[in-house]
Protein backbone atom coordinates (compact mmCIF):
# COMPACT_ATOMS: atom_id res chain seq x y z
CA UNK A 1 0.00 0.00 0.00
CA UNK A 2 2.77 2.39 1.00
CA UNK A 3 4.24 1.29 -2.50
CA UNK A 4 1.53 2.65 -4.28
CA UNK A 5 0.91 5.79 -2.60
CA UNK A 6 4.88 6.45 -3.37
CA UNK A 7 3.98 5.36 -7.31
CA UNK A 8 1.70 7.71 -7.78
CA UNK A 9 2.79 10.76 -5.65
CA UNK A 10 6.16 10.49 -6.25
CA UNK A 11 5.69 12.38 -9.59
CA UNK A 12 3.86 14.78 -7.88
CA UNK A 13 6.07 15.65 -5.28
CA UNK A 14 8.90 15.89 -7.57
CA UNK A 15 7.29 18.81 -9.36
CA UNK A 16 6.62 20.02 -6.30
CA UNK A 17 9.89 20.05 -5.14
CA UNK A 18 11.73 20.73 -7.94
CA UNK A 19 9.26 23.35 -9.60
CA UNK A 20 8.45 21.51 -12.79
CA UNK A 21 11.23 23.43 -15.07
CA UNK A 22 9.53 26.37 -14.85
CA UNK A 23 11.40 29.64 -15.07
CA UNK A 24 10.26 33.11 -14.13
CA UNK A 25 11.10 35.52 -17.02
CA UNK A 26 11.11 38.44 -14.50
CA UNK A 27 14.89 37.70 -13.90
CA UNK A 28 16.16 38.20 -17.42
CA UNK A 29 18.54 41.22 -17.22
CA UNK A 30 17.32 42.12 -14.13
CA UNK A 31 20.92 43.76 -13.46
CA UNK A 32 19.85 46.05 -16.09
CA UNK A 33 18.21 49.28 -14.75
CA UNK A 34 18.49 51.44 -17.37
CA UNK A 35 19.16 51.40 -21.45
CA UNK A 36 20.74 54.14 -24.31
CA UNK A 37 19.16 53.11 -27.69
CA UNK A 38 22.05 54.59 -29.71
CA UNK A 39 21.11 56.84 -32.87
CA UNK A 40 20.50 54.63 -35.63
CA UNK A 41 22.04 54.40 -38.60
CA UNK A 42 20.28 54.58 -41.89
CA UNK A 43 22.91 52.77 -44.93
CA UNK A 44 19.85 52.82 -47.87
CA UNK A 45 19.55 56.32 -49.58
CA UNK A 46 16.12 55.24 -50.43
CA UNK A 47 14.74 55.21 -47.25
CA UNK A 48 16.22 58.57 -45.79
CA UNK A 49 13.49 61.41 -45.35
CA UNK A 50 9.67 61.44 -44.00
CA UNK A 51 8.09 63.47 -45.89
CA UNK A 52 4.75 63.76 -44.33
CA UNK A 53 6.49 64.44 -40.74
CA UNK A 54 9.39 66.59 -42.17
CA UNK A 55 11.99 64.48 -40.82
CA UNK A 56 14.35 61.94 -40.71
CA UNK A 57 13.77 58.18 -40.72
CA UNK A 58 16.47 57.37 -38.64
CA UNK A 59 14.94 60.06 -36.11
CA UNK A 60 11.83 58.72 -36.14
CA UNK A 61 12.96 55.18 -35.70
CA UNK A 62 14.90 56.12 -32.94
CA UNK A 63 12.60 57.77 -31.10
CA UNK A 64 10.02 54.93 -31.29
CA UNK A 65 12.76 52.49 -30.04
CA UNK A 66 13.40 54.62 -27.29
CA UNK A 67 9.79 55.09 -26.07
CA UNK A 68 9.11 51.19 -26.61
CA UNK A 69 11.99 50.46 -24.33
CA UNK A 70 12.12 53.13 -21.53
CA UNK A 71 8.43 51.30 -20.84
CA UNK A 72 10.56 48.66 -19.05
CA UNK A 73 14.42 50.69 -18.41
CA UNK A 74 14.44 54.00 -17.84
CA UNK A 75 17.42 56.03 -20.06
CA UNK A 76 20.89 55.86 -18.87
CA UNK A 77 23.98 53.66 -19.84
CA UNK A 78 23.33 49.98 -18.09
CA UNK A 79 22.79 48.50 -21.57
CA UNK A 80 22.73 49.85 -25.10
CA UNK A 81 20.89 49.24 -28.47
CA UNK A 82 22.55 49.75 -31.78
CA UNK A 83 20.42 49.53 -34.66
CA UNK A 84 21.93 49.84 -38.05
CA UNK A 85 19.42 49.71 -41.47
CA UNK A 86 21.75 48.40 -43.99
CA UNK A 87 19.28 47.53 -47.10
CA UNK A 88 15.34 48.36 -47.99
CA UNK A 89 13.45 47.14 -50.54
CA UNK A 90 10.39 47.38 -52.02
CA UNK A 91 9.09 44.90 -54.55
CA UNK A 92 6.08 43.99 -56.34
CA UNK A 93 5.24 40.44 -55.64
CA UNK A 94 1.42 40.19 -56.69
CA UNK A 95 -0.31 40.91 -59.80
CA UNK A 96 -3.59 41.33 -61.08
CA UNK A 97 -5.30 40.40 -64.50
CA UNK A 98 -4.59 43.39 -66.24
CA UNK A 99 -0.80 42.97 -65.01
CA UNK A 100 -0.68 45.43 -62.50
CA UNK A 101 0.86 45.39 -59.56
CA UNK A 102 -1.90 44.63 -56.52
CA UNK A 103 0.38 43.84 -53.46
CA UNK A 104 4.03 44.87 -52.68
CA UNK A 105 6.88 43.69 -50.25
CA UNK A 106 8.57 45.93 -48.15
CA UNK A 107 11.71 44.66 -46.75
CA UNK A 108 13.99 45.77 -44.01
CA UNK A 109 17.48 44.28 -43.94
CA UNK A 110 18.93 45.48 -39.93
CA UNK A 111 22.08 45.17 -38.13
CA UNK A 112 21.25 45.29 -34.75
CA UNK A 113 23.62 45.07 -31.16
CA UNK A 114 22.52 44.72 -27.50
CA UNK A 115 25.19 45.63 -24.85
CA UNK A 116 25.22 44.71 -21.25
CA UNK A 117 27.82 47.24 -19.98
CA UNK A 118 26.97 46.14 -16.66
CA UNK A 119 29.00 43.10 -17.32
CA UNK A 120 31.01 44.28 -20.45
CA UNK A 121 28.81 41.69 -22.70
CA UNK A 122 27.18 41.52 -25.85
CA UNK A 123 23.49 39.84 -24.85
CA UNK A 124 22.53 39.87 -28.74
CA UNK A 125 23.32 40.90 -31.96
CA UNK A 126 22.34 40.39 -35.43
CA UNK A 127 23.81 41.26 -38.50
CA UNK A 128 21.06 39.68 -41.23
CA UNK A 129 18.22 40.57 -39.32
CA UNK A 130 14.97 41.24 -41.72
CA UNK A 131 11.53 42.92 -41.45
CA UNK A 132 9.07 42.02 -44.05
CA UNK A 133 5.58 43.89 -44.83
CA UNK A 134 3.43 42.35 -47.03
CA UNK A 135 0.36 45.19 -48.10
CA UNK A 136 -1.95 45.57 -51.09
CA UNK A 137 -2.17 49.14 -52.87
CA UNK A 138 -5.55 48.14 -54.39
CA UNK A 139 -9.04 47.75 -52.94
CA UNK A 140 -11.00 44.46 -53.23
CA UNK A 141 -8.80 42.79 -50.82
CA UNK A 142 -8.67 41.03 -47.52
CA UNK A 143 -7.62 44.21 -46.09
CA UNK A 144 -7.73 47.58 -47.09
CA UNK A 145 -4.87 49.21 -49.40
CA UNK A 146 -2.06 51.28 -48.11
CA UNK A 147 0.42 53.53 -49.54
CA UNK A 148 3.86 53.28 -49.34
CA UNK A 149 4.27 55.67 -46.72
CA UNK A 150 1.60 54.46 -44.27
CA UNK A 151 3.60 50.60 -45.28
CA UNK A 152 6.83 52.06 -43.96
CA UNK A 153 5.16 53.24 -40.58
CA UNK A 154 4.12 49.97 -40.44
CA UNK A 155 7.62 48.30 -41.07
CA UNK A 156 8.86 50.71 -38.29
CA UNK A 157 5.96 49.55 -35.72
CA UNK A 158 6.61 46.02 -36.50
CA UNK A 159 10.29 46.40 -36.07
CA UNK A 160 10.27 48.24 -32.30
CA UNK A 161 7.59 45.35 -31.27
CA UNK A 162 9.80 42.96 -32.33
CA UNK A 163 12.96 43.98 -31.17
CA UNK A 164 11.34 44.66 -27.96
CA UNK A 165 10.17 41.03 -27.21
CA UNK A 166 13.49 39.59 -28.75
CA UNK A 167 15.41 41.63 -26.81
CA UNK A 168 13.65 42.98 -23.46
CA UNK A 169 11.25 40.31 -23.12
CA UNK A 170 13.23 37.23 -24.35
CA UNK A 171 13.26 35.31 -21.43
Amino acid sequence: MCTVFLHRCFPILTCLVLGCGYVSTSSYLEHIKTIQIAPVQIEDSDITYDIQSDRPYDEILQEKLTERFTRKWRDGNDAVLEVRIMDYDLREIDFGATNQAEKLRMSLQVDYRFLDRVNNKIIDQDDSYFQVFDFFIVSGRDEEPRTVQQARTEIFEELVDDLFQQLAEQW
